[in-house]
Formats: structure tokens, sequence, C-alpha cells
């Protein structure tokens, strides 16, 4: 069993809300991102860790700040 890593769960919640709420589907962010539907799942669980220049890519694609990514928020 893999372990999930907390700063890569916090990142893949906040990239998942921010996904949903801009009505993007997993395969087309994951297709524009260079990546397959399977990693982005893993990303958006917290199961496989983000290196910065894959979080560029999302601040970039989503149109965020980095600390959007970043931050502990009580989103549902």
């Amino acid at each position: 069993m893999r372990e999930n890593y907390p700063l890569s769960k916090i990142v893949g919640n906040n990239i998942l809300y921010y996904r949903k709420m801009k009505g993007v589907p997993l395969r087309l962010i994951s297709k524009e991102i260079g990546i397959s539907a399977q990693q982005q799942s893993r990303y958006e669980r917290g199961i496989n860790r983000i290196n910065l220049e894959r979080l560029a890519q999302y601040v970039k694609y989503l149109k965020l700040n980095y600390i959007d990514l970043l931050t502990i928020n009580d989103k549902p």
C-alpha cells in the first residue's frame, strides 16, 4: 500500500476543487498538462507527489496563484 503525502494531498484536493469549480473535465486537464488521466487522478488524491514544474503548469492552466494550491481550506 502506498503512503499518501500530506502536502500532496492538500495540493491535490485544491487542484480537484478548482478544476471542478471551473468545469474542466479530468481528461481535458490531463491532456492539456501532458499526463494520463490516471496520473491526474493520483495527483488529485495525493497518492503521487507533484513537482514544481508540474505545479506551475496547473497554476497557469487554471489561472491561479501558487498560494491557491498550497493553502489548506475548508472547501467541500
